[in-house]
Order: structure tokens, then C-alpha cells, then sequence
């Protein structure tokens, strides 16, 4: 398995420095009046928002190196096609919900500030509104299309499981305990039952707002064999 974290980490630095850039460019070539306070607001919006992409990034390409190295490994399990399609359907259906409610929350804080735009915003703010308008999309966008890309990516990925100290990464996804605005609160075991197999379910905190939490968690099925080994694991990190 190779580490693609660190990719994202460096592409969302590109992305600062070119709208860093572009709100020095407004500020010296742009009237303020005609555009200019607009395109430096975005601007400002977005280099706030990759740093805390690139950050969250950087602190899940960390675990991924940690775990890869052998670092405080503590398990690492391995699944068949039919056993990981089977929990890629359960957790798609899960991940659709979460996403629903996130994208209300999320636009919500959205249209506030398109309204506050229009009425203190004077001649731009029109055209503010309408670009904040366009991220509104691809963001509603994004909520609809990344549970089917996750499911897809799921079911080509390899069907395996690294549980470390500080991290797990399942079907090469990464889920780290401690990260920016995400944080592990729980680790549990749950016996094998309705059609599931045994869980090891890792219980998140993800701060979405000011003083908005999502909790979600990541169940990795504990192969047959493992059921002990796995409650050591819960026992130890939860």
C-alpha cells in the first residue's frame, strides 16, 4: 500500500499560495467597488478552507507513514472480495445519511453569509452571492457524488486492515485517533449477529461548526480467529 496523503497535503498548499496570491492581485490591480473586495473575500474564504484541508491531510498522511513503518502495529487483518463488498454496502448506505445531514448543517452557515453579502455587500455583492452560490453547489455536489465514489473505491481497494496507536486504516482509507477537528472517542467490540460479523468499531468526534460535533464511526470486521485479539485492541485503546 503506498501513502497518497501526502499528495492532497501539497496540492492544497499550491492552492494557498495561488489565492494568496490572487488577493494580493485584487488588492493592488482591482477597484474595490467594482469587484475587487469580492474577489479578495472569496479568496480569503478558500486559503482559510485549504489550510484546514492541508492540515487534516497532513495529519492523516502521519499515521499512514506511522502505521506502514510497523510503528506500534497492533493488528493487521485481511478480508476476502465477498466479505468486504458485503461491509462496502453496509457502510455506503451509512455514509449517505451522514452526508445529508452534514450538507444541511454546512448549508445553512452558507445561505447566513450569502445574506448578510446582499444586504451589506453594496454593488458586489451580487456577484459574491453568486459565487458563494456556486460553491453551494459543489458542495451539495460532493455530499451526493462521494458516497458512491467512496463505495466504488471501496470495492477495487485492498481488502485489508491496519489498527495502530494512533490510527486505523481500512480498505485504504485512513481514520487517524487524533487529527485536526477529528478526534477518537471510543473503541468497542461487538459480537458477530444479524448477518454481521464480529465489529471493531472506532467511534469519531468530527468538529463541523464552532460548536457542532458529528459523531460518526468506522466498524472494521474482525476476521475468524480474532475475536480475542480484537477485544485486547478494543480494551486497550477505548
Amino acid at each position: 500500500m503506498k501513502n497518497h496523503e501526502w499528495k492532497w497535503v501539497y496540492l492544497s498548499a499550491l492552492g494557498v499560495i495561488f489565492f494568496l496570491f490572487l488577493i494580493g492581485y485584487a488588492n493592488e490591480a482591482m477597484d474595490c467597488m467594482s469587484g475587487g473586495c469580492a474577489v479578495m473575500f472569496v479568496s480569503f474564504f478558500l486559503v482559510i478552507t485549504l489550510i484546514a484541508v492541508a492540515l487534516l491531510f497532513w495529519s492523516r498522511a502521519r499515521t499512514v507513514d506511522s502505521i506502514l513503518q510497523g510503528q506500534d502495529l497492533l493488528a493487521h487483518w485481511t478480508y476476502s472480495r465477498e466479505d468486504s463488498a458485503a461491509s462496502a454496502s453496509r457502510e455506503f448506505a451509512e455514509y449517505r445519511e451522514a452526508n445529508k445531514a452534514l450538507f444541511i448543517v454546512v448549508g445553512f452557515f452558507f445561505l447566513i453569509a450569502i445574506i448578510i453579502i446582499l444586504i451589506f455587500g453594496g454593488e458586489a455583492g451580487g456577484l459574491t452571492s453568486l459565487i458563494l452560490l456556486g460553491f453551494l453547489g459543489i458542495i451539495a455536489l460532493a455530499a451526493w457524488g462521494a458516497p458512491k465514489i467512496v463505495y466504488r473505491r471501496s470495492l477495487r481497494a485492498i481488502p485489508e486492515a491496519y489498527i495502530g496507536l494512533h490510527g486505523v486504516i481500512y480498505r485504504e482509507a485512513v481514520y487517524p485517533f487524533r487529527s485536526f477537528l477529528n478526534r477518537l472517542e471510543s473503541v468497542t467490540y461487538h459480537e458477530a449477529g444479524q448477518g454481521n460479523p464480529p465489529l471493531l468499531t472506532f467511534s469519531f468526534i468530527q468538529v463541523v461548526g464552532l460548536y457542532i460535533l458529528r459523531p460518526y464511526e468506522v466498524s472494521v470486521p474482525v476476521p475468524q480467529g480474532e475475536e480475542d485479539h480484537a477485544r485486547e485492541i478494543a480494551g486497550r485503546l477505548g
